[in-house]
């Protein structure tokens, strides 16, 4: 008995028109929101780096010198327990663990937020399971996800979060044979551009997340809260850093004379 197969649905246009035009103005409104939330946090780092600059230099370098002399102290401890003097070359041949300070109420500086490896990982991971070559039905769709796989290898070697995200923004395979079923090129190419508007403004939106955890941002969104444009707000800033310059000072202080005492009794 023969088998017909089912022919493919075909989109009509006047629905593609119409999804077209509200995902291009949705995506137009999560651009606008990003450039505008970029646009108020940069200025604001302006403002931070002429009040703040010094004084958040300053406690950064007593925080590097703080981490310095706890590591210092934890290698003499260790040289200590293990009977080897400090100077030994064996310690050369040792890799040493950095030694994680005590946990602290944490002061938002405006100071460049360290990458999130683990959320790069994260999207590493979605997206080898987006391209995986092995996942291929057709020669054409395995030429396709070798070739994405081997530009988001890269990226993720490179460290590249910026072309990690652009390559996310890429079709899925799927997406690619939906596309190739579709019969007219006037259909096809519409929808190719919903497709990639979706996506897009997927982007934006984890682009806007991303923004946010900055420590420059969270510190404009806290502010923003207590506006910033009132004197009495940077006065409340500067408070809270010469207090912490305070007591880190008096933590650099003690660890010092440790040090010198440890010294001593070597």
């Amino acid at each position: 008995m023969e088998q017909h197969l089912q022919p493919v649905p075909q989109p009509r246009m006047v629905d593609l028109e119409e999804e077209w035009a509200r995902i291009r103005h949705a995506l137009m409104e999560a651009e606008a929101e990003l450039a505008q939330e970029q646009a108020a946090i940069n200025s604001f780092r302006m403002h931070c780096r002429l009040k703040l600059d010094v004084l958040v230099d300053e406690l950064q370098a007593l925080q590097m010198e703080k981490q310095a002399c706890l590591t210092q102290l934890e290698l003499l401890r260790q040289a200590h327990d293990l009977g080897v003097a400090l100077d030994d070359d064996f310690w050369e041949t040792v890799e040493q663990a950095a030694v994680e300070p005590e946990a602290e109420e944490e002061l938002l500086l405006p100071t460049d937020t360290p990458r999130d490896k683990a959320a790069e990982k994260r999207l590493y991971r979605e997206m080898a399971r987006r391209f995986h070559p092995d996942l291929a039905k057709t020669a054409v769709e395995q030429a396709y996800r070798t070739s994405m796989m081997t530009a988001v290898n890269a990226a993720y070697t490179a460290g590249d979060t910026q072309a990690l995200y652009d390559l996310a923004g890429e079709l899925d395979p799927a997406e690619m044979a939906e596309l190739a079923d579709i019969e007219t090129p006037s259909a096809r190419k519409l929808r190719q551009r919903i497709l990639r508007a979706r996506r897009r403004k997927r982007r934006v939106q984890q682009q806007l997340q991303v923004l946010h955890k900055e420590n420059t941002a969270r510190l404009y969104y806290k502010a923003q809260a207590l506006d910033e444009n009132s004197e009495d707000w940077w006065t409340l800033v500067q408070r809270e850093l010469e207090e912490a310059i305070t007591h880190r000072r008096r933590d650099v202080e003690t660890l010092r004379k440790q040090l010198a005492r440890v010294e001593q009794q070597e």
